[in-house]
Formats: structure tokens, C-alpha cells, sequence
């Protein structure tokens, strides 16, 4: 039987801490901790090694953590047929969500409506964090997923899909706490020389462009990923390898910390919704109200929807 405490176990074991599970679930830490200390005295078992700077799993914990992810899955579908089968006039939108596509803000903004908006019901749906490509889940949009929070560069998408820009991402590095840079605010290029950075290879856009900059300050190492997963984070931590990164991947590792970079020209990407290029009303709908609520045009170029975001 599904057991809601499962959700908080799978949490610390994606996020690496009880108050990252919390913000992930919209909860409290204790109330976290509460969740996986009685399940763990309930089974008689020891799911997570606790320390000063976050939570591992422990063999037991992977073992579970692995089965419930499937649980969680079939639970959450068989709700969503009872819903439609209850609310058949209410069709909701999908808001693929992740660990690296949490889609916080949204869920901020939808909040603050406070149902405001009965005809739309958001559901989340869980989306993959490995090798599976942006385009290949850009292909499932109204299909299993409705709407995506992504960072995104918006003429990319031309014909594609559609997007609304919400506000601008600069491209920034994630850095190992330990590691001398982790407590600068931010860094210059002449601050990485002797560093070792992971990044996409050549060919992913505004990637390249922090490359070629890279690249001319010079005394800077760079090393090709071939995607972004927990593993590669996992790595960095492990290394002390720099990794480029973007202001939505905050909270991701609790042992790496997100540092602005003085890029020396604009070097990012927006953030906002992808959506199908022929919505249907109740999605047209949602992304609409999320542009309201966001104080942006569903229509407006990707720079006016960083004045207007800047203007708030």
C-alpha cells in the first residue's frame, strides 16, 4: 500500500537533506524528518546516514527509495483516472516536473492565486532527469505533459513549441563548498585560472558562448558532459570540479553552491514555460494566467518579459 511518507524519503534521497525535501514538498524540515524517522522505527530500518551536511542513503534506503519512485508513479496515475472520472468537465494541465526542472516558480505563482482560477486544475507529472533530451520531452507536449518550467532559449523553439519568458537566467557555476571560490558572491574569468570546469560540448548554444570565453581568458580547463543528471553533480562534489549552471538549479546538491560569474558580455538563457504550439483552451488558459500573474505579455519577446520581470 501506498504510504505518504514515501514522498518525503524519496526527497532527502534526490535533494541530500531534510529542508531541501521540505521546500520540494512545501513542507518544514521537521515535519521531514518526522515522516522518515517514524517510517524508519515503524520497518525497523535505517534508510539514511545523517551528518552535518545532509543525508546519504544507506543500501537499505536505495533498495527502497528505487521501488518507491514506481509506487509513487501508479499511485499518482490511478488518482489522476479518479479525478477525471469524478471532474469530467475539468480537464487539467500537466506540469512536467524534476529535480532539475522543479518548476518552483510556477507552482509559487499558481499558489499566490489561491483558486482563483477553478476552471484549471495542475496536476505534476514526473519527468526523467538523464540521458532523455529536452527535444525528446518537447516531443511529449500534449501528449503526457502539457506545460514544462525550463530555462530555454526562446528562438530555439520557433516553430517548435511555444514559450513564455518569465524572467532572464544568466549562466553561473556551481562550485564544491570546500572549495575557495564557493564563498565569493561572484567571480570573475581572471578568478577561474587553474580551475577545472564541466560544461555541454560545443554545440549547445548558449553554452558555446561561455566556451569561447573561456577559452580566450585562458588557464581554464574544461571538460565535456555529455548531459546534466544528479550523477554529474554528485561528481563535481566528489572532485571539486566547477560546473557551469543556472540560478534554477540552486538547491539541486547540497554541497554545491551556485556563484554569479561577471561574464563580460550577456552569456544566458530565459526561464519560463514551454507549451504546445496548438494548445488546447485550458492550457492557452493556464499559460495566460501564469503571465498575469508574473506581470508579463504571453506574447512579448523575450526582452520585454525581462524588463517586466526586472520592473517587479
Amino acid at each position: 500500500m501506498y504510504d505518504r511518507r514515501l514522498d518525503a524519503i524519496v526527497a532527502a534521497a534526490e535533494t541530500g537533506s531534510f529542508a531541501k525535501a521540505g521546500r520540494l514538498l512545501h513542507i518544514s524540515t521537521p515535519a521531514v524528518a518526522k515522516q522518515v524517522n517514524t517510517f524508519e522505527t515503524e520497518y525497523g530500518l535505517t534508510l539514511f546516514v545523517r551528518s552535518h551536511g545532509g543525508v546519504t542513503p544507506t543500501p537499505a534506503g536505495t533498495e527502497l527509495v528505487e521501488g518507491a519512485r514506481d509506487l509513487i508513479r501508479r499511485s499518482d496515475e490511478i488518482i489522476r483516472r479518479a479525478r477525471r472520472r469524478a471532474r469530467p468537465d475539468i480537464v487539467p494541465v500537466r506540469l512536467g516536473v524534476s529535480m532539475l526542472r522543479p518548476g518552483r516558480r510556477i507552482l509559487d505563482l499558481w499558489q499566490h492565486d489561491a483558486g482563483r482560477t477553478p476552471s484549471i486544475r495542475l496536476e505534476l507529472v514526473s519527468l526523467p532527469d538523464n540521458r532523455t533530451s529536452i527535444t525528446d520531452i518537447i516531443a511529449r507536449l500534449g501528449g503526457t505533459i502539457d506545460v514544462i518550467a525550463t530555462a530555454f532559449a526562446p528562438d530555439h523553439w520557433t516553430g517548435v513549441c511555444g514559450t513564455l519568458a518569465l524572467s532572464y537566467e544568466p549562466l553561473c557555476l556551481a562550485v564544491p563548498r570546500g572549495h575557495a571560490l564557493a564563498r565569493r558572491a561572484r567571480v570573475t574569468l581572471d578568478d577561474l585560472a587553474g580551475t577545472r570546469i564541466r560544461m555541454l560540448p560545443r554545440g549547445n548554444g548558449t553554452d558555446d558562448v561561455a566556451r569561447d570565453l573561456f577559452e580566450r581568458a585562458g588557464g581554464i580547463e574544461l571538460a565535456d558532459i555529455d548531459h546534466y543528471d544528479l550523477d554529474v553533480f554528485n561528481e563535481c562534489a566528489r572532485t571539486g570540479d566547477l560546473l557551469v549552471s543556472k540560478p534554477m538549479w540552486a538547491d539541486v546538491h547540497p554541497q554545491l553552491v551556485n556563484v554569479a560569474v561577471d561574464w563580460p558580455e550577456p552569456v544566458g538563457m530565459q526561464y519560463g514555460l514551454l507549451y504546445p504550439t496548438d494548445p488546447t483552451p485550458t492550457v492557452a488558459a493556464f499559460v495566460d494566467r501564469i503571465a498575469e500573474l508574473a506581470g508579463v505579455e504571453r506574447n512579448a519577446s523575450a526582452r520585454e518579459a525581462t524588463e517586466a520581470g526586472d520592473a517587479r
